[in-house]
């Protein structure tokens, strides 16, 4: 049967347009040098540290005074490098205290036992990803298949609340629709006297095609609908993500290097046609849906 297309009107209008043509981000291919070569840690801006073990897996460190915050612990074997980098830019990984993961796939969320069994830090999820950290990808039923060492989540996180750890305060965002329970988090910078947004994107394609007709997940297209509007309405100034090739990661470092600091993660333009390119991607498939019988 072909799909219902009052549904596919209502999820275009929750969507919105997109009034000018836009590129999603793409994945490197497996054998990109961004996937296995190694990233030195370094100060993006503030008090936020890029600690991840390559551009494709991105790990963030968020320091205060009273302890620290780990934004996705990628993989278990990821976990020895990650505490590397972060005993590289001098600081402590039983400084630790909260483990929050963007979203609960493998690539963010397996290695949080093994990071909280070193730090001791509390591991932190949205409710609808909980019982996905919890049983160690065995309660993914949208993407099954993936097991990983599960972790007891010590504390849910809700839409838009304030996550604090003594100077530091940073709020999270459900954007669902890569997962149930993805998020997206937003904090405020300062540097040269100069206040940033800054948001770190957790994900935005769907969990799974096609986008209608999920039966573990009927909700997928609307929530993605949902999330885009969500996503175009939050401040942004610096723009980071659970992956670095959304935000030309590699690039930037290089002009990092080269003396351009920090101002090179200032890229509220380059956040903006990420996202419609995203956009942009999810609407036509819907189309294409629309004209598929099934």
């Amino acid at each position: 049967m072909k799909i219902n297309h009052i549904m596919l009107a209502l999820l275009l209008c929750l969507v919105g347009v997109v009034t000018v043509q836009a590129q999603a981000p793409v994945s490197p291919p497996d054998e990109d040098p961004s996937r296995t070569v190694a990233v030195e840690p370094f100060r993006i801006i503030d008090n936020i540290y890029y600690i991840g073990t390559t551009e494709q897996g991105s790990t963030y460190l968020i320091t205060g005074s009273q302890g620290h915050m780990l934004i996705d612990s990628e993989y278990e074997e990821s976990v020895p490098q990650i505490l590397k980098n972060v005993e590289k830019l001098g600081f402590k990984p039983e400084d630790i205290k909260m483990i929050i993961g963007t979203h609960a796939h493998d690539d963010h969320v397996a290695g949080h036992a093994a990071m909280q069994e070193v730090t001791g830090a509390l591991v932190l999820s949205s409710a609808a990803d909980k019982v996905i950290v919890e049983t160690g990808g065995k309660g993914d039923d949208v993407r099954p298949g993936r097991s990983w060492t599960p972790v007891k989540v010590d504390r849910v996180i809700n839409d838009g609340e304030k996550i604090t750890l003594g100077d530091i305060e940073m709020t999270a965002w459900l954007t669902p629709g890569h997962t149930k329970g993805c998020m997206t988090f937003t904090m405020i910078a300062e540097e040269e006297g100069k206040k940033y947004n800054v948001l770190l994107l957790g994900g935005i394609r769907p969990a799974a095609l096609p986008l209608l007709g999920q039966a573990n997940y009927p909700n997928m297209a609307k929530d993605l609908a949902m999330s885009y509007g969500k996503l175009k309405k939050l401040p942004v100034d610096v723009y980071l993500g659970a992956h670095g090739y959304w935000y030309n990661l590699g690039e930037k470092i290089k002009r990092m290097k080269a003396g351009e600091g920090y101002k090179v993660f200032i890229d509220p333009e380059g956040y903006r046609k990420a996202i419609d390119g995203w956009q942009q991607e999810f609407t036509e498939t819907l189309a294409e849906e629309a004209t598929t019988k099934k």
